[in-house]
């Protein structure tokens, strides 16, 4: 005796409706905190690694090495010189580079420029999310290293705020030894 059925069985019916709902869960997921945790530490990171090359090469090479901003604006036309700017964030990309021709009174007035012709360009960082910001505490516009590998002017940390609701931010400190620690979470902000 065979039966015809039509239709579906409660089980059926529950396991669809499990399935559904999770793959809505999934769909539906607000994975922004998490991209900005990862864009922030990242970003953090790789500054990490190049301040730590920087203050290597002074110290192998006997030479200054400067870290700072420049406009990006200036770099990507590949101009033949950049001055270092105040801030950190903005329209600006972080370059590293060998300076040998600072004068007495740029080192006074805590001022570098590269210049294609003399000095020698190490790295360059790219620049941050047009939403992002970066700020270095040390109230700085460069990390310069001297021939021994430590830091000339002030230490300080640098905060990267990845929104503008100063939810996600990171930080990462810079000793005068030059020496820099990634912390992670912080309460600074920005603004």
């Amino acid at each position: 005796m065979n039966k015809l059925q039509r239709g579906f069985t409660l089980l059926e019916l529950m396991v669809t409706i499990a399935i559904v709902g999770i793959v809505a869960t999934i769909a539906f997921w607000d994975s922004s905190d998490m991209l900005e945790n990862n864009r922030a530490e990242n970003y953090l990171l790789e500054l990490k690694r190049n301040i730590s090359y920087a203050r290597s090469q002074a110290a192998s090479t006997d030479e200054i090495v400067i870290i700072c901003p420049v406009s990006y604006k200036d770099f990507k036309n590949k101009n033949d010189s950049f001055e270092c700017k105040e801030t950190w964030d903005g329209d600006t990309t972080i370059v590293i580079f060998i300076d040998k021709l600072t004068t007495k009174n740029d080192r006074e007035d805590k001022k570098a420029t590269y210049l294609a012709s003399e000095d020698s360009l190490i790295s360059v960082i790219e620049r941050i999310s047009h939403n992002d910001k970066l700020k270095f505490t040390g109230n700085e516009r460069m990390l310069r290293f001297d021939t021994s590998g430590l830091i000339s002017y002030n230490p300080g940390d640098f905060i990267y705020c990845p929104n503008s609701d100063n939810k996600n931010n990171k930080a990462l400190t810079v000793s005068q030894s030059g020496t820099s620690f990634y912390v992670g979470e912080t309460l600074t902000k920005c603004d």
